[in-house]
């Protein structure tokens, strides 16, 4: 049977040997591998150069003023040039941005593949997949846009300052041909169907135009309408003249006889002018080819060359209207900050990086090793 000299020497070589083992296991996975990371960033890493630059989308209008209340509470709804730059930023990390480069002769992949440049920094792939050189390429290049500000913040880090300030640039150029692009796509579209309703215009009122020209042909008849007065009065003076010879019989009727010559003579003159009458009111009205006819076809055509005519002014001024919008809304890319030559390293950052490893390390340790110290303890138990 043990002593209590025994059991006490006992239970302070237990806890001499789980403290030890402790601080052995706090060596072995905190500090042994902060010193390595230190070590590498400070021995073996390679410099990475960022190049920075600020750039902005305007336009001639003013933005909106938020109302405030639950839409500026919310966010409220970006304008234009908001969500130009957030289509900006999104390209330039796209694929497509990377695709621009190359066309551009900047290619990517051997931009970051530089040999000089550790292992463990610089793409390890001469033709990497898209994914891995996308994934890559979004680590080395960062699109923030500041809504307060309104500008967006461009910063590209590389293996030397040349290629770094070069791949901003080549960004920056970038970007000011999408807001081209997108400038362009939008008047084509605003303008495209002021232009389409403009043709359509002008192609019915050739050919209306042309329906008059014909008619005119067909009919030989320049002015329906003009003719057709000027035969009105012919005929209202032709009726005057046959009421005044048909009073002229009747005021003759009283004094002489029917065989009279003078009755016959003038009954000849009435009957004369009743037929010419006839004949002019046929002209007028009664027969198929009839001036009323030719009338009525002919204001119509003048009626629908009238209507084409407004409308085609009307599709003009809204042609001219949509000009002068769509220059309203345009955008332009103002570079604020032109890309900067860096003349020292961003990364790496070997005494942060260590310390924050460190800090990380400690606090996921001593989590750990209080579970473990809780299990053991329920095991005994």
């Amino acid at each position: 049977m043990m002593t209590e000299t025994e059991i006490s020497a006992q239970t302070a070589n237990r806890s001499w040997t789980a403290r030890l083992s402790r601080r052995g296991a706090f060596v072995l996975l905190v500090i042994l591998p902060t010193l390595l990371v230190l070590l590498y960033q400070l021995l073996i890493a390679s410099p990475q150069y960022e190049s920075r630059t600020e750039y902005m989308i305007r336009g001639l209008q003013p933005e909106p003023r938020s109302s405030g209340g639950l839409t500026e509470l919310l966010g409220g709804a970006p304008g234009a040039s908001a969500r130009e730059a957030g289509a900006i930023r999104d390209y330039l990390l796209s694929p497509d941005a990377i695709a621009a480069l190359r066309s551009r002769g900047i290619d990517v992949a051997t931009l970051y593949n530089r040999p000089d440049a550790d292992i463990l920094s610089r793409l390890r792939f001469d033709r990497p997949r898209a994914e891995t050189l996308l994934n890559y390429y979004r680590n080395h290049v960062a699109v923030d846009f500041d809504k307060e500000a309104g500008t967006t913040k461009l910063g590209v880090r590389a293996f030397s300052p040349e290629d770094a300030r070069k791949l901003a640039a080549a960004l920056v150029a970038l970007g000011e041909a999408q807001v081209n692009t997108f400038n362009k796509r939008a008047i084509e579209t605003g303008i495209a169907l002021a232009q389409q309703d403009l043709a359509k215009a002008e192609d019915d009122m050739l050919r209306i135009q042309g329906e008059l020209t014909g008619f005119r042909d067909i009919t030989r008849d320049l002015d329906p309408a003009r003719n057709s007065e000027g035969e009105g009065q012919q005929l209202r003076a032709l009726d005057a003249q046959l009421a005044r010879e048909r009073a002229a019989l009747a005021s003759m009727a009283q004094f002489l006889t029917s065989q009279s010559p003078q009755i016959a003579v003038q009954r000849s003159r009435v009957i004369a002018l009743e037929a010419e009458s006839a004949k002019l009111n046929a002209r007028l009205t009664g027969a198929p080819g009839a001036l009323s006819r030719r009338l009525a076809a002919y204001e119509q055509l003048k009626l629908s060359q009238d209507f084409s005519a407004k409308r085609y002014q009307a599709a003009r001024a809204s042609l001219d209207s949509a000009k002068e919008q769509a220059g309203r809304q345009q955008l332009f890319f103002v570079e604020v900050i032109k890309p900067n030559l860096p003349e020292k390293p961003d990364r790496p950052r070997p005494w942060r990086t260590a310390l924050a490893l460190l800090v990380g390390l400690s606090v996921a340790f001593s989590i750990g090793w209080l579970v473990l110290a809780g299990i053991r303890e329920h095991e005994a138990v």
